[in-house]
This record gives C-alpha cells, structure tokens and sequence, in this order.
C-alpha cells in the first residue's frame, strides 16, 4: 500500500512540476520593456552600463515560441544621410542589439536560439539565460559571455516590465 501511495504521489509531483514549468513558459508571453542593463566583468567585478541609465529596448515572446529582441542607446545620432558613412555604421553598428529567433523554458532557465542577428557571430548559437518572474517584471540573467562591446567576460542582468 506505502508503495502505491508513494507511486501516485511521484506522478503527481512529477505532472505539478510539468504544469509549473508550461505555466513559467505561458507567463513570459507579450512584449516587455527594457528597464535597465547592467554588465559585469566576471575577473574585476566592475559594472558597465552599456547605454546609459535608460537603454532603450523591447523584447517580445511569443506563443508559438518565437522572440524578438532589439536594444538601442538613447542617445544614438542618425546617419547625416540615407547611407552611412564607415565611421557612423561603426557608431550605430556599436549602439544596438538585435537578434530573432526561438526561444524554450525548462524551470528557471531559458534558451534563445538565435536564428538572425546584428552580430553575425550569434546567428545559429543558443544564448542560456535564467530567469525570474515577479509579477510584471521579469529580470533576466546571463551567463557568462565575452561582451560585444568591452570585449570582456561578461555577465549581463537585464530588469523589463511587461508592456500593457
């Protein structure tokens, strides 16, 4: 009897944790708002902020398991022409993310696969992220990655509010 009541209670464990996972994964469903980015370099510790202390960006999950992401520094000047120059498609190359793709939730952590991006270097990779949510805001953390922009071992926290 102890064993088919252990039996019944594995099951029900085991289907909770499924449901709280596909829950996780519905609950990040919309479009968020970037509210800041801070990068910090793994060996000295020393905190970067990328585009200022109000970055600019949105990200959008969808139900079908696509995202969509792009970043931008406030203060980022247009191009003095419909075609940029060397020098400013470096600036404005240097003042943005983008990148699309699919995205999966097992717990805490989330899997972008990158299928598109402004960095030529993530097209095809899996980005791995944890996650939490806390009402609407979702605070995001990476791993540890050489960063774009400083050219360090980085990890990044990214704090959004979900846009209504």
């Amino acid at each position: 009897m102890k064993l088919i009541f252990r039996l019944i209670l594995s099951i029900f464990a085991l289907n909770l944790g499924l449901a709280t996972t596909q829950a996780r994964a519905a609950d990040i469903v919309g479009t968020w708002r970037l509210q800041s980015w801070i990068e910090e370099e793994t060996e000295s510790k020393i905190v970067h902020k990328a585009f200022g202390e109000h970055p600019l960006g949105l990200v959008t999950f969808t139900a079908d398991g696509h995202v969509a992401v792009i970043f931008s520094d406030p203060t980022r000047k247009p191009s003095a022409s419909p075609k940029a120059t060397d020098a400013e498609a470096t600036e404005l190359y240097r003042t943005m993310v983008a990148y699309a793709g699919t995205y999966s939730v097992d717990g805490d952590k989330l899997t972008n696969k990158v299928e598109v991006s402004w960095n030529q270097a993530w097209n095809g990779t899996s980005q791995v992220r944890t996650f939490e949510l806390k009402d609407d805001r979702l605070t995001v953390r990476t791993q540890a990655f050489i960063s774009p922009f400083f050219n360090k071992q980085i990890v990044s926290t990214l704090v959004f509010d979900r846009v209504k």
